[in-house]
């Protein structure tokens, strides 16, 4: 239970580094996010680091939070509901970040 908090800001920090190593690559001011039916067109900044900081804001509080009442949540089993769906996010943001860079790149399409 005391190396979630670690992994998880440890997930964060390599989501971090992926965005600003992504933003050294692409020489160009816009890029394209592929959506479903559509693309969206962004600077780099905000298509590479645009849902890590969304997400930074949000799971900063929620661990400090679950932190706070380790005790109680250990308990109801929520400990690990809660670390196990920041993870998730976490990865999905990775994956996300890479599947931009890779159609950015031309790989993907």
């Amino acid at each position: 239970m005391k190396t979630f908090p670690f992994i998880l800001f440890t997930t964060m920090l390599a989501s971090w580094g992926l965005g600003i190593y992504f933003i050294s690559i692409v020489n160009t001011p816009t890029i394209i996010i592929p959506l479903f039916d559509h693309f969206l067109w962004m600077n780099h900044y905000q298509g590479f680091l645009g849902l890590t900081l969304l997400f930074t804001i949000t799971t900063i509080p929620l661990v400090l939070y679950a932190f706070q009442k380790r005790g109680q949540l250990r308990k109801k089993k929520s400990w690990y509901a809660l670390f196990s769906a920041s993870q998730l996010l976490w990865l999905a943001t990775m994956a996300a970040q890479t599947k931009i860079i890779a159609y950015n790149l031309g790989i993907c399409h």
